[in-house]
């Protein structure tokens, strides 16, 4: 059975927007998006992906085009989704798995819940903060302080995503709560170092996914997307950094 030109952009422009909307790079998104829609049927493909939406044009032997665009607004980083994408399109294109069959899979893979619950994320966050910590050589005390610290910022990350806040509020919420931790052990162990209690605690904060998106943006030839995703890397670790300073600013006025 034939499928047409509006099948064709329906299927490539959901798999793209999945995985834009969890942290792909624009050049896989582009890839991904053409593979498919040439898989079903597709003489030519043409697409252009920013991180805030995409446009995709696919057209049949004939000649006839079709144009679309998906608006993304809400973005995270959830490498299992795009993973299971890319797996779905290699299917497709090796002809595993039918039109209907993969738009299904599609369906699901947006649909499904995926990642950990709030206490093993807290947990893992904890891990993070506490590793660190030990690089900077740390005590057990600071470890610990590191340990705790890193799980608070993760609850709050948690609180506040729960209540459909900004990102830039719980990153500068973590922050904060990171400096007042850090610099209240300092208070009552005078021998901890506070700095690898905050250091360890703001460590789940750091944009680092976000970072190495923008740098293969930027050298695979996706300039906007690059420049867009550093700069939302960099308002990341502002927010950070401002948090953590007016921590420690409330601590030494109190």
């Amino acid at each position: 059975m034939a499928i047409s030109l509006e099948q064709i952009v329906k299927i490539a422009g959901l798999a793209g927007e999945i995985m834009l909307k969890n942290g792909a790079e624009t050049y896989r998104v582009e890839e991904t998006m053409m593979h498919m829609a040439k898989a079903c049927g597709a003489a030519k493909v043409e697409s252009f992906v920013i991180p805030t939406g995409l446009f995709l044009t696919v057209y049949d032997s004939s000649g006839n085009l079709l144009t679309s665009m998906w608006r993304v607004r809400a973005r995270t980083i959830n490498l299992d989704r795009i993973a299971k994408v890319n797996e779905l399109s290699r299917r497709l294109v090796a002809q595993r798995i039918d039109y209907q069959g993969a738009y299904s899979i599609l369906e699901h893979i947006g649909r499904e819940r995926t990642g950990f619950s709030l206490f093993p994320s807290m947990l893992a966050a904890g891990v993070v903060g506490g590793t660190t910590a030990i690089i900077q050589n740390a005590n057990s005390a600071e470890v610990l302080g590191a340990f705790g610290a890193a799980l608070t910022v993760r609850f709050i990350a948690h609180i506040v995503s729960r209540r459909h806040g900004v990102q830039f509020t719980f990153e500068f919420l973590g922050g904060m709560a990171a400096a007042l931790i850090g610099s209240g052990l300092d208070n009552a162990l005078p021998y901890l170092n506070r700095d690898a209690v905050i250091i360890g605690g703001i460590m789940p904060l750091v944009p680092g996914v976000a970072i190495t998106n923008a740098i293969r943006d930027v050298i695979a030839g996706d300039l906007l997307s690059g420049l867009s995703r550093g700069m939302e890397a960099a308002l990341t670790a502002t927010a950070v950094a401002m948090g953590v300073v007016i921590g420690l600013a409330v601590h030494f006025v109190r």
